[in-house]
């Protein structure tokens, strides 16, 4: 109890009281971003999507009076005033283009594609005639490393040959230079964020929240697959809001010692803003302390190795959610 006492003392000192809470109007206006990963392939549930399924998705978010748009276009205007749906694929599987690339075709959509370069024309994987096809249609392509490396258990040089080599290997074969960036597994690390933001205008993880530009070098998306594809979860990714500010600490999102003390900040009352913990054990218990604008939780039990999820939600005249995520080695 005393040394939550001092960690309350400390970060009072870290993050002075602000006088009142924030002011700003909220936004209500939802603009979310979808990540897949393969199309009509049952051999990888996990990462896959049935055809059915993602018609039945594009479907529902026609009906709704979702704008499509790319990466660019959301970086470009984070608080567009459409609510709108950014759909993101990840590896450049063939199955994207033998089966989701018809689709978008037949509503008029373009998307974002990220593509390791290493993997380009192997048996699974797009080639680099389709990948220009796929440009030229209007897919939006992007860097996703050149081996699909696991970026917190890199060095520095390694980080930054990858990326340099496979901003080469998409020059040379597609005359572009990319400006956004995928973490490969949606795992990152302080250091290798330090050497993204020399390259590229924002990086994105596989951790689901609404969209935001809070932190441009972890940005949430909410994956869909064959077993979290329903309708009810396509609305719920679409319709929630951005928190106006957030924060995390520790704000390293790659853990190397186990921790059990978060720091939040919302910059605004945080009395109706519950968070959640979860890791491969299960959801994790916690003690929840307000302290002016933050919300400081002490787990009961310290992390597994793995990944460590971090929701936070909010309702008021809509769902507002902040989602981080950390990979603990």
């Amino acid at each position: 109890m005393l040394r939550f006492l001092i960690l309350l003392i400390f970060c009072n000192l870290l993050f002075p009281v602000s006088i009142s809470y924030a002011t700003e109007v909220i936004d209500k206006i939802p603009n979310n971003i979808l990540i897949y990963h393969r199309f009509n392939d049952n051999r990888f549930p996990s990462t896959n999507t049935t055809i059915e399924q993602f018609e039945e998705q594009i479907d529902y978010l026609i009906t709704n009076d979702y704008k499509f748009v790319t990466l660019h276009q959301l970086v470009n205007d984070p608080d567009m005033k459409d609510k709108s749906i950014a759909i993101t694929i990840d590896d450049a599987y063939q199955s994207f283009y033998q089966f989701g690339f018809p689709v978008l075709k037949k509503y008029n959509i373009s998307a974002t594609l990220f593509l390791s370069t290493e993997s380009v024309g192997s048996s699974d994987f797009l080639n680099w005639t389709q990948l220009r096809e796929l440009l030229n249609y209007g897919i939006d392509i992007q860097n996703h490393t050149h081996t699909h490396s696991h970026m917190p258990d890199q060095t520095l040089v390694e980080i930054e040959n990858e990326i340099l080599l496979s901003q080469k290997i998409i020059m040379d074969n597609l005359g572009i230079k990319p400006d956004l960036f995928a973490y490969p597994y949606g795992e990152a690390s302080s250091a290798a964020q330090g050497i993204i933001k020399k390259y590229f205008r924002a990086a994105f993880g596989q951790h689901s929240g609404a969209f935001s530009f809070n932190d441009p070098y972890y940005i949430a998306r909410f994956p869909i697959n064959e077993n979290y594809g329903s309708l009810e979860r396509i609305q719920n990714s679409a319709t929630v809001l951005s928190f106006k500010h957030s924060s995390i600490q520790p704000n390293d999102p790659f853990m190397k010692m186990p921790q059990s003390r978060f720091v939040l900040d919302f910059k605004e009352n945080p009395s109706s803003i519950n968070c959640y913990f979860s890791d491969f054990q299960g959801s994790i218990l916690g003690t929840k302390t307000i302290l002016d604008t933050k919300l400081l939780y002490e787990l009961d039990r310290m992390p597994v190795t793995g990944r460590l999820r971090v929701n936070c939600t909010k309702i008021d005249q809509g769902t507002f959610w902040f989602g981080y995520q950390y990979y603990l080695n």
